[in-house]
């Protein structure tokens, strides 16, 4: 529910509301039947049909939401609908919102509900693109975020574990985050990775990431060794993450102690499962006794989303969810991030990820765009946006552009 005094506390209530304001603005309103999945008011104007769907939380709507409502509407049950609109009480999570900057549909709209009138949030005019974002830098300055640090481990060589720190950290980059990645595996594959020049193996790793929009600042991404990281010489730097040294005895003490969250990628191999489980909880007991605060994730990274594997998914993730509720029983503060809220999908893209290296080219991520979508940005932004739910690393108010009707 949201704080707007003007928001009915009542969903259904809440419908009625945005139902009324769309037939004030000239659209003929026809509410589905009971029941009905995929959107909740049908709007006409013309040959105009379009599909609305409306939440009242009081939690911002997540990636995974719009994500699931953009699915929707490609599905040939929707075809009649020419684009979505998604309206909430009480905004879209920055994730989200960044999710759909970079894909630009052309097909949906989001829009939060605010004293008497819709926020678009996206898409925004061209003229306010530049006021935003200068808004946005404006309190960027003004609010002290505080510096987190990552650590990303391994349950077993070849999961994933280099891979997911650092398109993290590009997710973290494409929302606007400047992000220091630590190399601490002995084998420095994150910094060869990242070298702006593959025959100078000392020589510059980063990676500088366009912004989403005109009149914005993008980001960068910054490959260092430990010895080279020192938080006061990137004072403007809030996210730290650490592809960490697969001998857990080899990653420094003084920064362990430092991880807020700690990410262990795993993939759902039958013969393997048991043995990453019995790792997996060993890394979480390791960390602990160095870290006494850090959240701790197990996440399936290639994870396959077919419906041939639907039931052997599921038979595989109970046995690994029991093993380590068995560990989570003493230790609160661990968990497996169930697929249905964040998972890596198995990728091509990400299979071949680092092939610039054998090209001799400059480094990229593996979130080129396959018909205008990217789903390794998509999971990896989901990824973010879950581990943003558990910190207070953007608390900035959301800035719209105020008007009822989106921009064509």
């Amino acid at each position: 529910m949201s704080n707007d005094p003007l928001v009915p506390s009542n969903p259904d209530d809440f419908e009625k509301l945005i139902a009324l304001l769309c037939q004030q603005s000239g659209y003929t309103v026809t509410m589905p039947p009971a029941n009905t999945k995929g959107y909740d008011i049908e709007l006409k104007n013309g040959v105009q049909c379009i599909a609305v769907q409306v939440k009242n939380h009081k939690a911002k709507c997540s990636i995974a939401q719009v994500q699931k409502f953009q699915e929707y509407l490609d599905l040939p049950i929707a075809a009649r609908f020419s684009s979505g609109w998604f309206i909430c009480a009480n905004g879209f999570s920055q994730s989200a919102l960044t999710h759909v900057e970079t894909e630009r549909p052309n097909n949906l709209c989001l829009g939060t509900y605010h004293n008497g009138t819709v926020v678009w949030n996206y898409p925004k005019s061209h003229e306010a693109e530049a006021a935003i974002a200068a808004a946005t830098m404006s309190a960027a300055i003004d609010v002290q975020r505080p510096l987190k640090y990552i650590g990303v481990f391994t349950c077993k060589g070849g999961v994933g574990k280099t891979t997911v720190a650092a398109h993290l950290a590009g997710a973290f980059a494409l929302m606007g985050h400047d992000v220091i990645l630590v190399d601490l595996d002995p084998d420095k594959n994150l910094r060869k990775l990242f070298l702006q020049d593959p025959t100078d193996e000392d020589g510059d790793a980063s990676l500088y990431v366009p912004p989403k929009m005109k009149g914005q600042e993008g980001a960068t991404i910054t490959v260092l060794n430990h010895d080279q990281w020192n938080e006061d010489h990137y004072k403007d730097t809030k996210i730290v993450i650490c592809d960490c040294s697969p001998v857990l005895t080899e990653n420094p003490r003084n920064l362990v102690e430092k991880f807020n969250y700690c990410i262990i990628p795993t993939t759902l191999n039958p013969l393997g499962i048991a043995k990453h489980a019995d790792v997996i909880t060993r890394t979480f007991k390791h960390i602990r006794q160095l870290s006494v605060d850090a959240e701790m994730f197990a996440i399936i990274n290639s994870y396959d989303v077919s419906k041939d594997a639907e039931k052997r998914n599921g038979v595989l993730l109970d046995h690994l969810q029991r093993h380590i509720d068995l560990y989570a029983a003493t230790d609160s503060k661990c968990q497996l991030i169930h697929p249905d809220a964040a998972k890596i999908r198995y990728s091509v893209a990400l299979l071949y990820w680092g092939y610039h290296i054998i090209e001799g080219s400059k480094p990229q991520l593996a979130f080129r765009e396959t018909a205008g979508r990217s789903y390794p940005r998509t999971d990896f932004l989901q990824l973010a946006e879950y581990l943003e739910n558990h910190t207070d690393i953007d608390k900035l108010r959301d800035i719209e552009h105020v008007i009822f009707q989106p921009r064509e």
